[in-house]
């Protein structure tokens, strides 16, 4: 049975909307400081509060927050200069088909599908993050396009893209994003990093443009599908949330180590997972 909102007079519902803001700002703040869009932890998130949702109209609600925050961290990015537009449009450009692919899966998953597919991916995510916290910052490929980046401050990067690897890679994981339900940037900065050699500096700014184009891309296939429902109603307060909670998340990435965070983030994923796994069952 779906949850319904309850029916005790404006308290209620007061209470209810500083709960949704709250878990907003807690999933912006995590997300924000490992360098994710969030819907790895909003898809879940609104799969439990809304207990009989359609996986589409859970995936629909989850996208379009993070569409919003990491448009919001595009922009700073590029106000920074630290942005590479040609690598990032390239990888935008070639996933998009495949993300619709997966958004067409999607939308014919039953409930049950969605959140095993779900958990699956987050435990093999967070045991990879176990196995390997650490980024990758040895000499870039030898290989590849070549790219000599400067950046707003003047610091030049020089690394190779190689191109084939990368858009072919960077086309499965928008599929397997959006079929399950996430923007992916928990899988694009690992293959920025580990695959196309991008400096980690500039790997986070590219995985918040790309998974940006991306949920917009699934919010308006699920839009233009006559997706609606109940999460829906969610977005504002928990949007609202992640957002105001974001800026303090940049500072946490700053302060802390790249490997503490991965590390949080493993065992987090592996407890969501955990949870999505006794939903399927």
């Amino acid at each position: 049975m779906e949850r319904t909102k309850a029916d005790g007079g404006p308290a209620t519902g007061a209470l209810e909307i500083l709960a949704l803001i709250g878990a907003g700002a807690v999933i912006g703040l995590y997300a924000q400081a490992v360098g994710a869009g969030g819907g790895f932890l909003l898809s879940p998130f609104l799969l439990l509060w809304h207990d009989g949702a359609e996986p589409a109209e859970v995936t629909m609600a989850a996208l379009l927050i993070v569409a919003v925050s990491s448009g919001i961290s595009t922009v700073l990015s590029l106000r920074r200069g630290l942005v590479d537009l040609p690598v990032g449009m390239l990888l935008l450009v070639a996933a998009a088909p495949a993300a619709l692919l997966g958004a067409l899966a999607n939308s014919q998953l039953p409930r049950e599908a969605f959140a095993s597919i779900f958990a699956v991916l987050l435990v093999m995510l967070g045991l990879y993050l176990i196995a390997r916290p650490e980024v990758p910052t040895g000499k870039p490929g030898g290989h590849g396009w070549r790219r000599d980046f400067t950046d707003s401050r003047g610091q030049r990067w020089f690394y190779r893209v190689p191109l084939a690897r990368g858009i072919g890679l960077s086309s499965g994981v928008a599929c397997v994003a959006a079929l399950a339900g996430v923007g992916g940037g928990r899988l694009y900065t690992p293959l920025n990093t580990h695959v196309l050699r991008m400096p980690h500096t500039l790997a986070i700014p590219a995985t918040h443009l790309v998974i940006t184009g991306l949920a917009g891309v699934v919010v308006i296939f699920h839009a233009g599908s006559g997706t609606g429902g109940n999460p829906l109603e969610d977005v504002l307060p928990i949007g609202l949330g992640v957002i105001a909670a974001s800026r303090f998340g940049d500072e946490l990435r700053r302060r802390l180590r790249a490997s503490l965070l991965t590390r949080f983030l493993a065992i987090g994923l592996l407890i969501i997972g955990g949870r999505a796994m006794l939903e399927a069952l």
